[in-house]
């Protein structure tokens, strides 16, 4: 059995939480079962997302984490261009 994170924005609320199921097809259909039943519980309303659509999106959680390796990066480093640059005066 595989663990799965899954996000649902559906009529401008959002939930998510974490599901087991043997496959993505099968989590899926969970996913959708559990948030109408309300044991995926509403986090947040929103009003980004088109109200008359379903999203849903998810990722399979192995050794209790996502896909991310956090051992990667170390505290202080930089990721992507900066904001504001601070160089010497010209005048």
């Amino acid at each position: 059995m595989k663990h799965y994170f899954v996000q649902i924005r559906y009529k401008g609320k959002y939930f998510n939480g974490t599901i087991s199921a043997n496959n993505d097809e099968e989590a899926l259909k969970l996913a959708e079962k559990k948030m109408q039943s309300g044991e995926l519980p509403c986090q947040d309303e929103e009003d980004f997302y088109n109200h008359e659509r379903i999203f849903i999106t998810y990722e399979e959680i192995e050794n209790g984490t996502t896909g991310v390796n956090i051992k990667e990066t170390s505290v202080g480093v930089q990721m992507g261009n900066p904001g504001v640059i601070t160089e010497k005066s010209n005048t």
